[in-house]
């Protein structure tokens, strides 16, 4: 039934012309494998070797579908043969390890270093011989292509991520000098947009190409997804040399591609970032994510910037994802507090308003001011999640002092202020604070930051004020708000920024700004405050020019809530 299994599979086989190399020492056996070679009708090409260093020199410089090795080699073992050929040459043909023992240990160890079989001598026939060549270079070729179905991009033909790390972690491992270049296409998406995903493909393929012909044999060429593309550089230490090549490929990549189809050029730009690989202590993985990392920092200044990894930025990046992790588990262990500063009537000396000024209690660091988790406050998910805690605490404490004409200012970042459904946010926390009329809450929003984006601003403050919520632009004089900007807000209050307030009494340009702004605010009928009211000489100076409300230390600092409730008390 065997025989007539192998004769069934010659039969089958229809392929070319089957390349062997034979392995063994003895003149006698490779000349009796010949023979049983031919008995059959299947066409091969065979070349033989005696030694382990003879073959390894046959495999650099030929392609073989299969080697039968003897198991004996001399001194050697052919395992180690059959080792080489896995391992070092990442050779996938299929190797079937022929023997005179029939030692069930060997038999093992030759399928676990990656045999596609394993013969005894004794027992070998012609058909025999012939089946487990063909099975064996079937099975080897459908590994193969499963190995490269997982280790090489459909698409372009190059090098996948597994693939990319496997070589990678070989040039750590060594200790090699090596550059990993990470490379994202700027401009690639118009041409998917505007030309359609067939096109899309076509450039990339056409860059691919490009990117080939530049680069060394040793060199390792991989697409890991979409746009992007990662290079291996072997033997590369410096940036100067690396930046030096990196400036070909980028002029290489600038250069347009034609559409015949559409009768017209695309060009694309790249960004790159580089992590030089000088230490073997680092994994692949580490070692490509900083490239990445500093890709996209890359991106983030321009088309066709080259970029190296920097440890200082790292250690800046990381020091920054910690503090918002802190930041957000802040919020929920109720760190964070909110201090509160008096404003006041000048004239009256009686109070008109507090603004919310908000403090962290880190449990290491001890009390930290804004200036020191600013980057939390304006992040787009930590921020909102901080600004949001900021309204609800501050709504409730206003409802806690029960002083209905007392208005409460909040600083609203603009990540959450421009974020969605910030205004269907707002109107749900007044609901859930009856007891505040509306025109009670003033959110504060910065001129430098609002005009950056200036119609969803607007929008979003019409939107506000149609809740009956005030709105006030602070640190005003400091950004660029034009005149017709001012008008499109329906602003309620203006905030003379301290700088300018400071120096009323020493710098005759700030005075002049000053009085700019008191007139300004008159004729739009905007509410004015002065910051940094530090002595009584800058208050009666605000008082002489025209401005009538100031906070500062000189009114009052600012302090937690309990606190604020007994100076409200002692100034009632």
């Amino acid at each position: 039934m065997e025989a007539q299994f192998a004769t069934d599979l010659l039969e089958a086989y229809e392929g070319p012309a089957l390349r062997l190399l034979i392995v063994d020492d003895d003149d006698v056996d490779r000349e009796r494998l010949r023979r049983m070679l031919s008995k059959s009708d299947i066409k091969t090409h065979v070349s033989e070797a005696v030694s382990v260093e003879e073959s390894l020199a046959y495999l650099s410089n030929n392609e073989f579908d299969c080697v039968i090795i003897d198991y004996r080699l001399g001194l050697t073992s052919g395992l180690t043969l059959l080792d080489n050929i896995r391992t070092s040459m990442h050779n996938h043909c299929a190797v079937i390890i022929v023997t005179g023992l029939g030692d069930e240990e060997v038999a093992a160890e030759a399928m676990r270093l990656g045999a596609s079989d394993y013969l005894l001598k004794s027992q070998l026939q012609s058909n025999k011989l012939i089946h487990a060549i063909i099975n064996s270079v079937h099975r080897a070729e459908l590994e193969k292509k499963l190995h490269d179905m997982a280790h090489y991009d459909n698409l372009t033909g190059l090098a996948s991520r597994p693939l990319l790390l496997e070589n990678l972690q070989q040039v750590v491992k060594n200790n090699e000098p090596a550059a990993v270049a990470f490379l994202d296409l700027d401009n690639f998406k118009p041409v998917n947009d505007n030309y359609g995903h067939d096109t899309g493909d076509y450039v990339l393929v056409t860059i691919a190409d490009r990117l080939k012909k530049l680069l060394r044999k040793e060199d390792t060429l991989s697409r890991i997804g979409g746009d992007e593309f990662v290079l291996l550089l072997k033997g590369i230490a410096s940036k100067k040399e690396c930046n030096l090549f990196l400036n070909r490929l980028i002029s290489l990549i600038n250069t347009p591609i034609e559409l015949t189809e559409f009768e017209c050029q695309v060009q694309v730009s790249a960004s790159i970032g580089v992590a030089l690989v000088t230490d073997d202590s680092l994994d692949a993985d580490t070692i490509l994510r900083r490239a990445d990392q500093t890709m996209y920092q890359a991106k983030n200044s321009g088309n066709n910037k080259i970029l190296f990894f920097d440890p200082h930025e790292e250690k800046r990046q990381y020091d920054r994802r910690t503090m918002l992790q802190a930041a957000e588990r802040g919020v929920e262990l109720n760190e964070f507090e909110l201090y509160y500063q008096p404003q006041i009537d000048m004239v009256e000396h009686s109070l008109i308003g507090v603004e919310a000024l908000i403090r962290w209690n880190h449990p290491t660091l001890g009390l930290l001011y804004p200036q020191t988790f600013t980057e939390a406050l304006e992040h787009p998910n930590t921020g909102i999640l901080i600004g949001e805690w900021v309204l609800k605490e501050a709504l409730k404490q206003h409802s806690t002092w029960n002083l209905p004409d007392l208005v409460i200012s909040v600083n609203i970042a603009p990540a959450h202020l421009l974020s969605n459904n910030f205004v269907q946010r707002l109107a749900l926390l007044l609901e859930q604070a009856p007891t505040v009329k509306p025109q009670a809450l003033e959110i504060e929003i910065l001129e430098t930051v609002s005009i950056s984006d200036i119609q969803n601003a607007v929008e979003v403050v019409k939107a506000c004020s149609k809740l009956g919520v005030h709105v006030a632009l602070d640190d005003f004089g400091t950004g660029y708000a034009s005149l017709s900007y001012l008008k499109q807000l329906p602003l309620n209050t203006l905030k003379i920024d301290k700088s300018f307030v400071q120096n009323l009494l020493t710098n005759p340009e700030d005075r002049s700004i000053v009085i700019c702004i008191v007139a300004l605010s008159q004729a739009f009928n905007y509410k004015l405050i002065a910051e940094g009211v530090e002595s009584q000489e800058i208050e009666q100076a605000l008082l002489e020019i025209g401005c009538q409300f100031g906070q500062g230390y000189f009114i009052a600092r600012p302090m937690p809530a309990e606190k604020m409730t007994l100076w409200i008390e002692a100034h009632d």
